[in-house]
């Protein structure tokens, strides 16, 4: 196994850290430490909109689409890697 290349896990907790970086840049004592335990909503307080914008980054990123439906139970980043590493798996087959 390669360990040079990074996990679903890490490569959405760099996604994240560059989609929250303008703002943290504004409001530097919000910034946390991102990994896979991290909670979308509670711990970077990100709306319903912000979730969605950073789906699409993910989507435009990746090149994956993301089912919706499969997100009800995604609550930390740990929870979304799998789901788009599920989705990714299914482009493969």
């Amino acid at each position: 196994m390669n360990t040079k290349i990074p996990t679903m896990e890490e490569q959405l907790c760099a996604l994240l850290v560059r989609y929250l970086e303008p703002r943290w840049t504004a409001a530097p004592r919000s910034r946390i430490e991102v990994n896979g335990a991290t909670n979308l909503t509670s711990d970077l307080t990100l709306d319903s909109f912000q979730v969605m914008e950073f789906l699409m980054e993910i989507e435009d990123e990746l090149d994956v689409a993301i089912d919706m439906n499969s997100l009800s139970e995604v609550h930390t980043v740990s929870d979304l890697a799998r789901v788009v590493a599920r989705q990714l798996d299914g482009l493969a087959t």
